[in-house]
């Protein structure tokens, strides 16, 4: 029998599930954009009508969490930890922005300029690793292992659709990432008593 917890989210999940939410909604809506910028013609003002809808969605599902958060109970749950300030957050992002300029200027110095997108998601996906522990949220494994693959993948692709696939592709796999999230809560805020 699922407990007061867990059928009602506390004050402290709303506001994280809000701030995850709206993190990465700021990551993918610079991924679509850059994406849907690459794209020609009608596709492009149809990839960019997705993000700006996806993106609106997101923000208003963010927003309502942050509101509920205000007449939500603080809980009996332990406070929890602030995963930015965690070793694991900070180790996969100072590796991740040393990596970049190394692969950029490696794979630049062998005349393998049009590898530099592909190898940044990568080594974005590799990042994800050390979300898992700071956010206790198995979620980035799979985040993770979808960038290595994408950016794989498009080492195969023609240089001309590169940027479009991998930015459109970033964007679509942490949408896809925010929903379990998104969805659990909103449940749990429809099974809410409303406050008077």
């Amino acid at each position: 029998m699922p407990t007061a917890s867990q059928t009602h989210p506390s004050r402290s999940h709303l506001l994280g599930a809000a701030t995850s939410i709206l993190i990465s909604t700021i990551f993918a809506v610079i991924w679509g954009i850059n994406g849907s910028l690459a794209l020609s013609g009608g596709w492009r003002v149809a990839a960019l009508g997705v993000v700006a809808v996806i993106t609106a969605a997101l923000v208003w599902v963010a927003l309502n969490f942050h509101r509920a958060a205000a007449h939500a109970s603080v809980g009996a749950d332990a406070p929890l930890p602030n995963p930015f300030l965690t070793t694991a957050y900070w180790v996969s992002v100072i590796v991740m922005l040393i990596a970049f300029p190394v692969a950029a200027r490696t794979l630049t110095a062998n005349g393998l300029e049009d590898a530099i997108m592909p190898a940044a998601v990568i080594i974005m996906g590799l990042h994800f690793i050390g979300l898992i522990s700071a956010f206790r949220n198995g979620i980035y494994a799979w985040v993770a292992v979808a960038f290595c693959l994408l950016g794989i993948a498009a080492l195969f692709l023609p240089v001309e659709i590169r940027v479009a696939v991998l930015s459109l592709g970033c964007a679509v796999i942490l949408w896809l990432a925010m929903m379990p999230l998104a969805l659990r809560f909103l449940g749990q805020l429809r099974q809410r008593p409303t406050p008077r």
